[in-house]
């Protein structure tokens, strides 16, 4: 499959993404910044959603923490820039995409605004000074920047904000930017279906039960990771890919 050929597929997966309830808001999203996305695709081979995002489902009510929250909503932003070196590298320069996860938890005396956030990113910062942790090219983890913002909020809890009740200890959840997993490079169609499926596998299933949307999804496969599979055949490309993890 040519590169080429990607706005038309998007195209496409916007179509089939409108077929169901749950993710007519996820196709009306990519409608509206259909013409951006191609134009930038056409001048500088890079996809980016912008700031906004794109409404896509949120994930089951199973498992959450803390317990009865109750989950809203999940957007989902992507940048995606195949570089001058993609030949040369076998995989994008740049495949990012961040998820936030919007919910509430109401309690007698009052209601707690919630967010989950998790990312794929790709570490395409100057190599010196080299990061203490590793850093897979292009992998997997949660929080962000968005996660960051978010906690710096007035009222945040655990916080300074909390109200001063007669009690030493508090318990609440921990998270820490790792760790970082690595990842194979996602188009924004790839992006966008396994958000899908990692958030209901029910809305998922139906959608790649539909000939039009399993077409799409193969030739996305296919684009990027064919050769991206290949390439690993290379220690080169497999040391680029795992970054510092990889002993050469």
């Amino acid at each position: 499959m040519s590169w080429d050929d990607l706005p038309d597929d998007l195209d496409q997966f916007a179509s089939e993404l409108r077929s169901h309830t749950a993710t007519e808001v996820t196709a009306d999203g990519l409608s509206m910044i259909m013409a951006h996305l191609k134009a930038t695709w056409l001048t500088q081979k890079t996809m980016a959603s912008g700031e906004r995002g794109i409404s896509i489902p949120p994930p089951r009510q199973k498992g959450i923490h803390p317990h009865n929250s109750v989950v809203e909503r999940a957007e989902l932003k992507f940048i995606f820039s195949l570089g001058a070196d993609y030949e040369a590298q076998y995989m994008p320069r740049q495949a990012d995409f961040q998820v936030c996860i919007g919910g509430s938890l109401v309690l007698d005396h009052c209601a707690i605004e919630l967010e989950d956030h998790w990312r794929v990113d790709s570490h395409i910062f100057p190599p010196d000074p080299p990061p203490r942790e590793p850093h897979p090219y292009i992998h997997f983890q949660r929080g962000g920047h968005a996660q960051d913002s978010f906690s710096r909020q007035p009222y945040f809890v655990p916080g300074q904000d909390l109200p001063e009740m007669k009690r030493d200890v508090w318990r609440g959840l921990m998270q820490f930017p790792g760790p970082r997993i690595p990842f194979p490079p996602h188009c924004p169609i790839l992006a966008i279906d396994f958000a899908i499926g990692q958030h209901d596998g029910d809305i998922w299933k139906t959608l790649r039960e539909q000939h039009g949307y399993r077409s799409v999804i193969k030739n996305a496969q296919s684009r990027i990771w064919a050769p991206f599979f290949d390439g690993l055949q290379n220690q080169a490309v497999r040391q680029r890919w795992m970054g510092p993890v990889f002993v050469t």
